[in-house]
């Protein structure tokens, strides 16, 4: 837990940046050696890294990524996989090692297919969104508390994209998030573009509305560019469901978000692939960080609504009320 209590302690937060109702506050260090190894997308791209099912016939929370290459391969946290039998989200950050067969740990989010699409999975440039994200991240600490495995809590997840086609208007066949994307790509084309990378930007706190929602940490600020516009694009989707109009926070908010995580509860076990996952909890946060050769490689986590009162497995707070809320207008 020190080098992510000593990696945040480093951080200087930056000029903010808004658009509508989405703000993000620059997190700035001074770089240090830029990492050797691929994303997701570049390394699928690339032809020398490959996902697919574990088997002929799959298993749901389950798919093996193949590394031939010689660099590691970078897969973050929340980042969705399409093809195969269903579409997935990964369950945390993972560093496949070069040359390496892993297993990897994922959650379904396309419920109604089970059918072959494509031999491979192909990279979204998606991620789970954010209030989903963080639902995900507190099951997941948990099965690693409880029984020293990185799963998820499926079901809830799917409730939970039912609930959000709902809310947005989406009508999905499969009750796919990529629909949603889909259905709202040009609102969350808008986000994507109003946002850039500061000089030494290596992260970013990000708010909607009044509300503080959560971070997202690189090793570098060369990492944060290359996947700065997938972690807008998760934020956005919630952006443009939230109607809370209140100014955004101060950036001495930003900064005690930044003191709460480096406040909370560590507990470190064995990462999938290279090095130790470190999950953080605490009264009003939870997070994860992905720690290779005593450097913090990626470090997500979200604010929670644990503080007062409201139930961590309930789909989380604010935008889980605004949807209430607007319902309630429509009976």
């Amino acid at each position: 837990m020190k080098i992510v209590v000593d990696t945040l302690g480093k951080l200087e937060i930056g000029s903010r940046q808004s658009f509508a109702n989405l703000t993000l506050f620059p997190l700035v260090g001074q770089p240090d050696r830029r990492p050797e190894y691929a994303t997701l997308e570049e390394a699928i791209g690339e032809g020398w890294f490959e996902v697919s099912e574990i088997s002929g016939a799959g298993s749901v929370p389950q798919l093996k990524a193949v590394n031939r290459g010689d660099r590691a391969v970078f897969l973050m946290d929340g980042e969705e996989l399409v093809g195969t039998k269903q579409n997935r989200v990964l369950n945390l950050t993972i560093l496949v090692p070069a040359g390496k067969t892993v297993v990897i740990p994922v959650t379904c989010v396309e419920q109604g297919r089970w059918s072959s699409r494509s031999p491979a999975m192909a990279a979204s440039p998606d991620a789970l969104y954010s209030v989903a994200r963080m639902s995900k991240m507190v099951s997941v600490s948990r099965s690693y508390s409880l029984r020293q495995e990185p799963a998820s809590d499926q079901s809830a997840l799917w409730s939970e994209l039912a609930d959000k086609a709902m809310d947005l208007g989406v009508s999905s066949p499969t009750g796919a998030m990529s629909d949603l994307f889909s259905e709202h790509s040009h609102r969350v084309g808008d986000y994507e573009k109003a946002f850039s990378a500061a000089e030494n930007q290596s992260g970013a706190v990000f708010a909607i509305g009044g509300r503080l929602v959560g971070i997202e940490l690189f090793e570098h600020p060369d990492m944060l560019r290359r996947m700065l516009r997938k972690v807008v694009r998760s934020y956005a989707l919630d952006a443009i469901q939230e109607e809370d109009g209140s100014s955004a926070p101060s950036e001495k908010q930003a900064a005690q978000f930044l003191t709460e995580l480096a406040e909370g509860r560590a507990e470190s076990f064995p990462a999938v692939g290279l090095g130790q996952d470190v999950r953080i909890t605490g009264s009003r946060v939870a997070a994860a960080a992905l720690v290779v050769n005593d450097r913090v490689v990626h470090l997500c986590g979200f604010r929670t609504d644990q503080a007062s009162g409201q139930d961590p497995d309930s789909r989380w707070g604010w935008i889980a009320r605004a949807s209430q809320r607007r319902r309630g207008r429509s009976s």
